[in-house]
């Protein structure tokens, strides 16, 4: 069967014209679609900018009739091309421009968190009235004591503090210090998929703010997903909203996966703020007490999956542990094996309890945290360890049933 070509209808052949200037180019392109708009346009622009973002109109208008492609001649397109072509840079610098604006009209609005563990980002907000500075939940976890300053290093007095049920978000009340940005009321109502954002941080902590553009991907009940290209130390920063100017969420993580040989995709999401519906008011020697427990837990969970990967690749334990129910297990292991000349029996029961040791301590801790520990965003991350928890455990316990072998 022949390939079927799709041709647009024929039009009579005109000269193939040149063209000398933008000017002529508009005139030419207006002329062949019989649409004096387009020269007008250009007059009434009162500067470049201006006349290519009312030409980006008009393209835009002739876009979206379905039959202007087909009604033009091949010169008639190469024009339209031209013109895209031609408002394209203007239109990138116009909004690079937008967003040097914006930076400067909220550099008294971003903030540096620092402390003598860390640092972080984090900016003054207007949430229903209240100001009030924002950062995340796990950066004020992690600097301590944290330290609030404006850009030209002007300090922000705080006063109470609250931590957001089902999301990543601390705001503290402000006293003095700081201007604050409007906040979004509703990302679904006023922002989409493919709308510019703006993400203004403290890029790994070194005082300097970076302004980093991309677009939303994704919008989810408590998260937006962006293109914006923060990196951790950026966690704390505003996502603002380009055309609004306003914040719709905060930096907080991003998700990196190897999709091929060499070849890493990276999703970065921020949590909204306008979907906070509960806080709770943060007690901060209990909020550290809860913070450091949650090291400690985490720490065991990696200090665990290292142990399995020393056992499955050596055999036995090659390396030096610091969790307390690790070292205790293999303590008791070495004490059990240095008899001298164990029999195989032995050695594994001494194997064996190893193994048990071990599965009692992949969950004791765990276990025992559960009713010490009352912030949700800490019993959101102790969920997330019960759940790899569990699956550790069952790797001890499948050891312990197996015959040991030396």
């Amino acid at each position: 069967m022949g390939k079927v070509v799709r041709r647009f209808p024929e039009i009579p052949s005109k000269p193939e014209p040149s063209y000398r200037s933008v000017f002529e180019i508009y005139l030419a392109l207006g002329r062949e679609l019989t649409d004096p708009v387009a020269p007008v346009l250009f007059f009434l622009g009162r500067s470049p900018i201006r006349r290519f973002q009312a030409m980006a109109f008009w393209v835009c208008c002739r876009i979206s009739h379905p039959l202007t492609l087909i009604k033009m001649t091949h010169a008639s397109r190469v024009l339209f091309v031209a013109v895209l072509l031609q408002l394209a840079p203007i239109l990138r610098v116009e909004a690079v421009s937008s967003a040097a604006d914006l930076l400067k009209e909220h550099k008294n609005s971003l903030v540096f968190v620092e402390g003598k563990t860390g640092q972080g980002s984090g900016f003054v907000a207007d949430i229903k009235g209240q100001k009030v500075l924002l950062t995340n939940a796990h950066v004020v976890a992690g600097v301590r004591p944290p330290n609030f300053t404006l850009l030209d290093r002007t300090p922000v007095t705080v006063g109470n503090a609250s931590a957001a049920v089902g999301h990543d978000i601390v705001a503290l009340s402000v006293v003095s210090g700081g201007t604050a940005i409007r906040s979004c009321e509703s990302v679904e109502t006023e922002a989409s998929i493919g709308d510019a954002v703006l993400v203004l941080g403290n890029a790994e902590g070194a005082g300097v703010v970076n302004l980093l553009q991309g677009s939303i991907v994704g919008i989810g009940p408590n998260l937006v997903e962006v293109d914006a290209p923060f990196v951790p130390g950026n966690s704390g920063s505003p996502i603002l909203h380009l055309r609004s100017g306003k914040v719709i969420g905060i930096a907080t993580y991003l998700i990196a996966r190897r999709i091929g040989s060499g070849q890493q995709r990276i999703r970065r999401f921020g949590y909204r703020i306008d979907s906070v519906q509960k806080w709770q008011p943060i007690d901060w020697s209990r909020f550290y007490a809860e913070a450091d427990a949650m090291s400690r837990i985490e720490k065991t969970s990696g200090e665990l999956v290292s142990l399995l990967e020393d056992f499955s690749r050596n055999g036995r334990p090659t390396k030096s542990y610091e969790a307390p129910t690790i070292r205790s297990a293999l303590d008791q292991f070495d004490r059990l094996m240095r008899r001298q000349n164990p029999t195989k029996s032995e050695a594994d029961r001494a194997a064996e309890t190893l193994m048990t040791s071990l599965r009692a301590a992949s969950v004791s801790d765990v276990r025992d945290s559960r009713a010490r520990i009352k912030y949700d965003f800490f019993l959101r991350q102790l969920e997330t360890q019960e759940r790899d928890r569990e699956e550790i455990s069952k790797v001890f316990e499948q050891a312990v049933k197996q015959p040991q072998k030396r």
